[in-house]
This record gives C-alpha cells, sequence and structure tokens, in this order.
C-alpha cells in the first residue's frame, strides 16, 4: 500500500488563475460601484440638507411676493371672459326640424 497523500509535491503546477486570463477586473467594478453610490449619497445629502434649512429656518416667508401683473393685461381678459359669458348666455333659437 503507497501513501501518496504523504509525500511532499516536489513540482509546483501553476495556479488556476494563470490558467485562464480573467474576462474583467471584479475589484475595479467593485469600487467604481462603491464611488458612484457614495457620490449619489452625498449629492443626495447636499439636497436634503438644503431642503431641510429651507423649511427649518423658514426662508420661504422672507421672500418677497413677485408682482406678476405686468404679465398679464388685465384689461383684455376681462374683455375676452366678458364675451365669453355673453356667448354662453346668448339665446338661441333651434331650427325646424327637417324631417317632418
Amino acid at each position: 500500500m503507497k501513501l501518496n497523500f504523504l509525500k511532499l509535491n516536489k513540482d509546483k503546477s501553476l495556479s488556476l488563475k494563470s490558467l485562464r486570463p480573467q474576462l474583467f477586473n471584479i475589484n475595479l467594478l467593485w469600487f467604481i460601484c462603491l464611488g458612484v453610490i457614495l457620490i449619489i449619497i452625498i449629492i443626495m445629502a447636499l439636497i436634503a440638507y438644503k431642503f431641510f434649512h429651507y423649511q427649518y429656518f423658514e426662508d420661504y416667508k422672507k421672500v418677497t411676493p413677485f408682482e406678476g401683473s405686468n404679465l398679464i393685461n388685465v384689461e383684455k381678459l376681462k374683455n375676452v371672459i366678458e364675451r365669453r359669458n355673453n356667448f354662453i348666455n346668448k339665446e338661441i333659437s333651434l331650427p325646424p326640424d327637417p324631417s317632418l
């Protein structure tokens, strides 16, 4: 009976990594994913801080309201509304029924 497992293997065979080249570097991909996720978290934290600061210190109350009356011609709008109401409320007469 021979005990082959007790003998030390003198000739070193090649490692499995050297037999087949890597298709892609998984470590590089892992660190790129971690970096992208870290950048997204930092951007989200900055946006959340801006919203929190805006609401907590009530900065929206300090903003002066915008005067938008210059953008719309109020008289022209009133005339159009009046003409529309006149058209809607106008008395209509039905034509005689042609099937009779």
